[in-house]
Order: structure tokens, then sequence, then C-alpha cells
């Protein structure tokens, strides 16, 4: 199954199969998405998940914490669609 994903910094809507990640999507889509190890590690690729619902791959501690994802942070490295989504990477000065 393929879900939508807007990626509201680059202003797009991309396709992105449930066994992929927001992040592979999104690179493969030609979206500069912020990243830095790819591998749920680093934190880098943090974002809002604004809309919809994802499962999250393992990941280190340090990456995504408890209040993190209370808040509605997700890494976008380790998160793979159940749902089409609305997200936006910390980068973006709307972002609150």
């Amino acid at each position: 199954m393929t879900h939508r994903i807007l990626v509201t910094n680059a202003d797009r809507t991309i396709d992105c199969a449930e066994q992929s990640t927001i992040l592979a999507a999104a690179v493969d889509a030609g979206i500069d998405f912020p990243y830095g190890c790819a591998s749920g590690n680093c934190g880098l690729c943090m974002c809002k998940l604004v809309k919809g619902q994802v499962q999250l791959l393992p990941y280190g501690d340090g990456a995504l914490g408890p209040a993190q994802e209370r808040r509605g942070m997700t890494l976008a490295c380790r998160a793979m669609p159940r749902s089409d989504l609305e997200v936006s990477w910390l980068a973006n000065p709307d972002f609150d």
C-alpha cells in the first residue's frame, strides 16, 4: 500500500510505500530533507508529525525521547507510514 506524505517545508506531496520510511521516500523524491546517520541514532531527521500515523523502526534512546514522542515528534529515518501524513522537519521557522 502507498500513502501520500505532505512535506510542508518543501511544499511537496510525495508517495511512500508502507515498507519505506519518510526519509527514504523524501530523498528518492529529491527533497533535501535534513538527516545524518539515517539509522535512528542522531536525531537530525526529527520532524513534527502534524497529521497521520506511523510505525517506528527501532532507534537509539538519545535520538527521540518519550516527551518528544508525546509532543508528536518522530524520526523520518525510522517512521513508516500507516496512513497519509503531514510532516514538518524542525528547521521550519513556523514550527512550534
